[in-house]
């Protein structure tokens, strides 16, 4: 009888360990999203003209260790994105971007990407700080609904 119980309270003091270690890596993943998508947000307001808001429809971890976003901008879904994180650049968004040069691409101020500003480079010339542009990714990375 004693053996049962100290099971019993073994496995209840691991499930609630569970819950809170997912609640935590949940709260992670939450500020390390949102804080990717001020990053590419700010790329969009010095890169783009006429630029006015970003909608991001998926953003999941890729097999290789990185992370992949897809969205639009300006409320219209003609003009989509696919923006790319890779783990080389400490897991934060720098200028990666994909996008249909016939439209998106025709709002961008410089044609040439060499002339694109990246993330990092606009928060060292607008004097920003950093600290509020970048975040550790989470542990675990559970791909599901965008809240």
């Amino acid at each position: 009888m004693k053996k049962r119980y100290v099971f019993v309270v073994v496995v209840a003091i691991l499930i609630g360990l569970i819950v809170i270690a997912y609640a935590h890596n949940k709260q992670i993943k939450a500020h390390y999203i949102e804080t990717q998508e001020k990053r590419i947000d700010l790329y969009f307001k010095h890169n783009l003209n006429n630029y006015k808001n970003m909608k991001v429809t998926d953003f999941h971890k890729t097999p290789m260790g990185g992370y992949f976003i897809v969205g639009y901008i300006n409320d219209d879904k003609k003009y989509k994105f696919q923006a790319s994180i890779d783990s080389g650049s400490n897991n934060q968004y720098q200028k990666d971007i994909g996008y249909h040069e016939d439209k998106l691409g025709k709002l961008f101020k410089e044609k040439d990407p060499k002339y694109k500003l990246s993330v990092d480079e606009i928060i060292e010339k607008e004097h920003l700080d950093k600290s509020e542009y970048e975040a550790d990714p989470p542990l675990f990375f559970f791909s599901g609904r965008l809240e």
